[in-house]
């Protein structure tokens, strides 16, 4: 056979077996795009530290009656921290700290140097979690856990854990709703049992960084603390909503937010009384700044 028919023939295999490459992959990201298919999953394993500013913010209400008087009280809590990862493992996972680098407290009902106190021992809560691709937290241990304040707004892990979403465990489509569950640890081995429900609102490009918005509800009872002599419990489901920003390139959180209404019986053992029912509003912010 000449030489240049034979360069032309193997020429022609190679536009060929070029051309058939090239339309299956156009194939296969058209099937991909009319499915509107995404993979959401944390970064467990190569994830540089990331800085967050955890916030929350409590406005507590009793009513009034022929007695007493209306009650109500206002808290906020700002935390800046660093996340970083220690380990990673073999099962995808991860080993996270959450060092924190600063505190800004306050409250309507406690004096500046209970401000104070507060702010310093919030600020040696440093926590350790393992977490996996899809969001799940479990083993959380907080350093200088000792007599911790029973307020809930003063536990740092809870807080964290209601912000926190759990992604999908397969690709999803746009619109396409999820359901999880979550457990809220709380004092000694109680745990609570959070309901999140999760639906893909949006997916677009921002500075280049593939971004993900998904709406994020949640449901829980409130039980009561057997470790404190003022035991909150909610007849009906605490009942939270908000947005979550989920950086689907890096594979980390970009923001978090959550809107949690309640009305809690309150019950006071040293006084063995019941008091009127308390509204509580509170929201959580979970921000990552850097």
């Amino acid at each position: 056979m000449p030489k240049a028919l034979n360069y032309y023939i193997q020429i022609m295999n190679f536009i060929k077996f070029s051309a058939f490459s090239a339309l299956s992959i156009a194939l296969f990201c058209l099937c991909s795009c009319e499915r509107n298919e995404i993979h959401l999953a944390f970064n467990t394993q190569t994830v540089s530290p990331q800085s967050f500013v955890l916030e929350s913010t409590l406005n507590a209400s009793l009513p009034g009656d022929s007695l007493n008087e209306p009650e109500s009280m206002r808290t906020r809590v700002s935390i800046r921290s660093t996340m970083s990862l220690l380990m990673s493992y073999d099962d995808g996972s991860g080993r996270f700290e959450m060092k924190i680098d600063s505190v800004d407290y306050t409250s309507d009902k406690r004096s500046v140097d209970e401000f104070r106190n507060i702010e310093k021992y919030l600020s040696i809560q440093n926590f350790q979690f393992k977490l996996d691709h899809d969001g799940v937290i479990t083993d959380p241990n907080i350093e200088n856990a000792l007599d911790m304040p029973s307020e809930d707004e003063l536990n740092l892990i809870p807080l964290f854990l209601k912000a926190q979403p759990l992604l999908p465990e397969k690709p999803v489509k746009l619109g396409e709703t999820w359901e999880r569950q979550m457990p809220i640890y709380g004092k000694g081995n109680s745990t609570t049992t959070v309901y999140k429900t999760f639906t893909l609102m949006d997916v677009y490009l921002q500075d280049g960084v593939r971004m993900a918005k998904i709406h994020m509800g949640m449901k829980y009872l409130e039980l009561p603390d057997t470790t404190s002599n003022l035991q909150l419990k909610s007849n009906d489901y605490v009942i939270g909503d908000g947005e979550v920003l989920f950086d689907v390139t890096h594979g980390t959180l970009s923001s978090a937010e959550m809107n949690i209404l309640a009305k809690l019986d309150v019950f006071d053992l040293v006084a063995g009384d019941t008091l009127p029912s308390m509204n509580v509003n509170q929201k959580i912010t979970l921000r990552n700044i850097q």
